[in-house]
């Protein structure tokens, strides 16, 4: 597995709330750059092993694509685990929680490559690395505002 980014953040809000909001992947759109929309894609809960969505994004130079997104573990205010139908990157996401007050906890959102090719680690993996690493930067700073309102 390759690392692409992770961020921490401070969450001035209930781990509870934080992770009830951030584990229903219908909201990432409206956190998460370069994410268009997300569909539930089965009828079991949000925060639930076997979730599926379907996720639209934006991919540069190649316009939209829709990703099959998959919950992997999910462990109620701690853990929120996700990966990716989308070749050559093979996406894994991980959420960690942990409170850090009554009304605050830390969230870490943390975004890796299944990939471990030769190929795709000396061609694609840099670029993949530099855009994650914006996106991710951006989107725990929408995550926080979002959430401290």
């Amino acid at each position: 597995m390759q690392l692409l980014t992770e961020q921490t953040t401070t969450i001035a809000r209930s781990v509870d709330a934080t992770y009830l909001y951030a584990t229903n992947l219908e909201h990432f759109a409206e956190w998460f750059p370069g994410v268009l929309s997300i569909e539930s894609a089965n009828t079991l809960a949000h925060a639930q092993c076997g979730k599926e969505y379907l996720e639209t994004m934006a991919i540069p130079l190649r316009g939209t694509r829709k990703i099959k997104i998959s919950v992997k573990d999910a462990q109620s205010n701690k853990v929120f685990v996700t990966e990716g139908d989308f070749s050559p990157l093979m996406p894994r996401m991980e959420i960690f929680f942990q409170v850090t007050g009554i009304d605050s906890c830390s969230v870490t959102w943390r975004m890796s490559s299944r990939n471990d090719g030769w190929l795709f680690k000396t061609t694609l993996l840099h670029v993949f690395k530099r855009v994650m690493q914006k996106r991710a930067a951006i989107g725990m700073k929408r995550l926080k505002r979002k959430l401290e309102i």
